[in-house]
């Protein structure tokens, strides 16, 4: 079992995430010696009793919000006794410990060899998503390569059941443009010194903050950075929601009515600009 704890972010207003809960947290619970859930005001009683019930320590109150990231930044903090902190969605993780088991165990593992494990989607899970958010946080991911350097040294390889940092030296040989490094995952790795480098500097509250933790990290001296790709972070909202994909006819259905909701694309662009804006800030442009 992994040193690491799981701090998962739970947002459940209409408390679907009950109904995963008997078959994926057994599953979860295997790769995990604690799991903490971070559960704001939007979510329903039901669920934070469901969670209880099976087990997990459930961090609850009115004051946190839906953006619950910088929340969860603060409580990381406060407690010394998480050596190494996955920080994702907690139906996130559910999925990824039902679909990609694995993978999840090299993910822990890797955590615990870095200060700051930024964790993005490969190709494939980013394909998955609806395409109004692929979209949009393709744009963001490009707009924080373009303007910031990017983070390339920070990319991982896969070496058979584990992964190596690349060296300098291939930077010519590995092709890092077929995909941008992914930051709107909302899944990294913390060690406690990350957590440290993060939380005396941090100040961004909205969105933006996606940009900022890596930014911040990536000037801290001495911090074991690294960025990951993973399969498990694929789209996993589909897990909760199969009595609407089932009315609507199926998921691409079920994903054209999303891509079709202008609030989505005017909530999502709204994401772009605090990014922007968060980038903006960190590093102010020469006047």
């Amino acid at each position: 079992m992994s040193e690491v704890a799981l701090l998962g972010i739970v947002h459940d207003p209409e408390g679907r995430i009950a109904a995963l809960l008997p078959a994926d947290l057994p599953r979860l619970q295997h790769h995990y010696a604690r799991i903490f859930a971070i559960c704001g005001e939007a979510t329903l009683p039901s669920t934070v009793e469901a969670l209880h019930r099976h087990g997990v320590a459930v961090i609850s109150g009115d004051d946190i919000p839906i953006n619950a990231r910088p929340y969860a930044l603060g409580m990381m903090a406060s407690h010394a006794e998480w050596a190494y902190v996955h920080l994702c969605d907690f139906d996130s993780a559910l999925h990824w410990a039902r679909a990609w088991p694995d993978e999840l165990d090299v993910v822990n593992a890797t955590i615990a060899a870095h200060d700051f494990l930024l964790l993005g989607r490969t190709a494939r899970a980013m394909a998955s998503l609806p395409e109004a958010q692929r979209e949009t946080e393709r744009l963001i991911n490009l707009l924080f390569a373009r303007t910031t350097g990017g983070l390339d040294p920070w990319r991982l390889l896969s070496s058979g059941a584990g992964f190596r940092l690349r060296e300098s030296g291939q930077a010519e040989a590995y092709p890092t443009e077929e995909t941008l490094i992914d930051i709107c995952t909302g899944a990294w790795g913390f060690s406690r010194r990350g957590v440290a480098a993060l939380h005396a500097q941090s100040r961004v509250t909205d969105i933006g903050f996606h940009a900022e933790w890596p930014l911040i990290a990536r000037d801290a001296p001495d911090l074991r950075c690294g960025y990951l790709p993973c399969e498990g972070l694929e789209y996993e909202t589909a897990d909760r929601y199969g009595d609407q994909i089932a009315a609507a006819g199926g998921i691409d259905a079920w994903h054209a009515r999303q891509n079709a909701d202008m609030h989505q694309w005017q909530q999502r662009i709204g994401y772009i600009i605090q990014v922007a804006d968060a980038i903006a800030s960190f590093h102010p442009s020469p006047q």
